[in-house]
């Protein structure tokens, strides 16, 4: 990706793997600083999660980010000022946003503070972070999915790294 390209931005229902962008670090800061001065007075958690939360890892250019919290409903009006689209409950409460009305830019998790969803999504990221080997399997088993699913398979592209997933989330925790 160079620099005169979005960093972030996948069209609904396809399926991209990019390199890693050191830009989506910054993206998520700006974001969450964002939120945060929309919300001065709710105490929330708030992670970078997902594949571009890990250096050096393939991903969708999309952000992804989880907001853990007792203050849903205050988060949830903010996150609508903001532009985020309430899609429901999946895997906590599901948020994203759009660009150009088709362009998912961002993926925004509402969870409880203690949701397990949450816990493994983080462990998950840190056991790749502090895993290069663990990290390039990933990329592999991604890239794979990618190359075989193609756009029309994106909707099962997450439940076919389920297993990987599951694994090392047990192996970071013992």
């Amino acid at each position: 990706m160079n620099s005169d390209m979005p960093a972030l931005g996948l069209r609904q229902a396809s399926l991209s793997l990019v390199r890693y962008d050191p830009r989506w670090a910054e993206l998520f800061q700006e974001e969450a600083a964002l939120i945060s001065k929309e919300l001065p007075d709710v105490i929330f958690d708030i992670n970078h999660i997902g594949s571009t939360s890990v250096p050096g890892l393939l991903a969708k250019p999309i952000l992804d980010i989880a907001i853990r919290s007792n203050d849903e409903e205050l988060i949830a009006a903010a996150l609508s000022r903001l532009g985020y689209i309430d899609r429901g409950i999946r895997s906590g409460r599901l948020f994203i946003r759009l660009r150009d009305g088709d362009i998912r830019t961002h993926n925004l998790h509402l969870y409880q503070p203690d949701d397990f969803d949450c816990r493994d999504q983080i462990t998950f990221r840190d056991a790749l972070r502090s895993n290069s080997n663990l990290r390039d399997q990933y990329a592999a088993l991604k890239q794979k999915l990618a190359k075989e699913l193609g756009d029309q398979g994106r909707g099962q592209y997450a439940g076919r790294k389920t297993d990987f997933v599951s694994a090392a989330i047990s192996a970071h925790r013992t």
